[in-house]
């Protein structure tokens, strides 16, 4: 250790150093070189690709909805099953409910005209009525001559989400109107995607409605609510507001901007994105020199990195995420990928299920044949866990004797399966070790998720239940909560 302790302290000193001296002067050249060309070439260049680009990533990622939407607004099952009086709702929930899962929608509805039943995946939620603001909406989008619009509301099955709903109309052969059928996109998801733009083009990004309001934009957003009141962009609003496109520039606070806008038409909202200008000129010396001293740097930490703090990072990688007696993961590494995966469950709405394996009379086995023996039982069965498990699943060891087991996508019924697989060969396969008899058996304690439970309660219930099938004899697989189905 004491060589690590000499070296750390010198390579940090070298590197600050260095990246002090290279940023400061590269950073210093910039101020007094970057030039007009610079600006012009984002101008004419750069910035009109850059908003084609996001354009059509739009297009892709934003405007899935409404084809989706008009696709279940002309299904065939859609129009037999309102015609046939809405006599089987759990048909609608079971069709909402697979639009949701097969398109990664956030939500899935259609309100009929006939009943006014709000449908949702999760079933009948209300009945829209005019009296109530909340369901404005419908009755805005039933007047309006478009087959679609779209807006940004809160999600009625999920009061405290915002959601960028696609409300489809939906008409007979005749023209007669049905009700309004679509999906919706959390306004976080969309929010995420804007946040990707601006950080992938290193551009500001928003979109602004007709009237010029700003109706979505990324977390480092820098501007007014409405275009109309910042001083130098409301000057050319009415131009940007009038025209499908165009690129602008103003001045605000002695800063000049770049803008490129185009409308989206599906949406019906204007793409801006926007550059902040920079002066001077020798771009051209800037560029070799940036590019010298940047590759010098590079160079220079690289090597000190790969001779020094290299190797020892990759082996306290190791050390901090696997167990050193069993290779398992290590408990601090296995909490980060527990709650992960219990995220992606709450967003995805899948499955997921915990085991909890504890070795029955290990103590008893350490104390009579000694701690090397004892490792090896360990080692043994972390092996068998291993084998049982698929890529997806995570192993830890827990503590002691005591394993910790999460399984993705996989219901409680399913993990009781794997569970009593696991026992059976622990069972069979452990019954003697190094010529010794010893009979090695464990107790398994199953569970699964409930949407929004926190890590701490789910692993609860599983340590219930796994000190259920530690009192009841030991050698058995218990499960929570016998009344969970297994979700589909």
């Amino acid at each position: 250790m004491k060589p690590i302790t000499l070296r750390k302290p010198s390579f940090i000193l070298i590197s600050s150093l260095l990246l002090s001296i290279a940023f400061a002067t590269i950073s210093f050249i910039s101020y007094f070189v970057a030039n007009n060309s610079l600006n012009q070439h984002i101008k004419t260049n750069t910035l009109p690709l850059t908003s084609d680009t996001v354009y059509s990533e739009v297009q892709r990622d934003l405007l899935q909805p409404v084809l989706v939407s008009s696709l279940m607004a002309q299904d065939t099952f859609v129009h037999d099953w309102i015609e046939n009086g809405e006599h089987y709702p759990e048909q609608m929930q079971r069709y909402l409910k697979s639009i949701q899962t097969r398109y990664n929608a956030f939500t899935a509805f259609f309100v009929s005209e006939q009943t006014t039943n709000y449908y949702h995946s999760s079933g009948i939620i209300k009945q829209v009525s005019a009296s109530d603001p909340a369901d404005d909406w419908y009755f805005t989008s039933r007047k309006t001559p478009a087959q679609f619009d779209i807006n940004l509301d809160q999600d009625t099955a999920d009061g405290f989400t915002t959601t960028l709903f696609v409300n489809h109309k939906v008409n007979d052969a005749q023209g007669r109107f049905l009700g309004i059928i679509g999906v919706g996109l959390a306004s976080q998801k969309i929010r995420e995607l804007i946040e990707v733009y601006q950080n992938r083009y290193g551009r500001q990004i928003y979109f602004i409605d007709r009237q010029g309001k700003v109706t979505l934009q990324g977390s480092q957003f820098k501007g007014a609510d409405d275009i109309h009141n910042l001083s130098g962009l409301g000057d050319i609003a009415p131009l940007i507001l009038s025209s499908p496109g165009g690129s602008y520039s103003y001045s605000h606070n002695d800063q000049q901007y770049l803008i490129k806008t185009r409308f989206v038409p599906e949406l019906d909202w204007y793409l801006i994105v926007e550059h902040t200008e920079h002066s001077s000129s020798q771009i051209t010396a800037t560029l070799w020199i940036n590019l010298l001293i940047s590759l010098v740097v590079i160079v220079v930490v690289l090597l000190l990195q790969h001779f020094t703090l290299g190797g020892y990072q990759r082996r306290l990688e190791v050390m901090a995420n696997t167990d050193p007696l069993t290779g398992t993961a290590s408990r601090h590494a296995f909490e980060l990928v527990y709650q992960q995966i219990l995220r992606l469950a709450d967003r995805h709405r899948h499955p997921v299920s915990t085991i909890l394996v504890d070795i029955d009379h290990f103590k008893l086995f350490n104390d009579t044949y000694g701690h090397l023996l004892g490792d090896k039982i360990l080692n043994q069965v972390a092996r068998i866990l291993t084998d049982s498990l698929r890529k997806a699943d995570t192993l830890c060891r827990w503590g002691g004797d005591e394993f910790f087991i999460i399984l993705p996508n996989c219901s409680q019924k399913n993990a009781c399966a794997v569970a009593e697989k696991m026992r059976m060969q622990i069972e069979t396969a452990l019954t003697t070790l190094e010529g010794i008899e010893l009979k090695v058996t464990a107790s398994f304690g199953v569970a699964e998720y409930i949407s929004h439970e926190s890590p701490a309660t789910l692993f609860k219930r599983t340590d219930q239940a796994l000190y259920r099938a530690k009192s009841r004899s030991r050698n058995q697989v218990e499960a929570s909560s016998p009344e969970v189905s297994e979700s589909i």
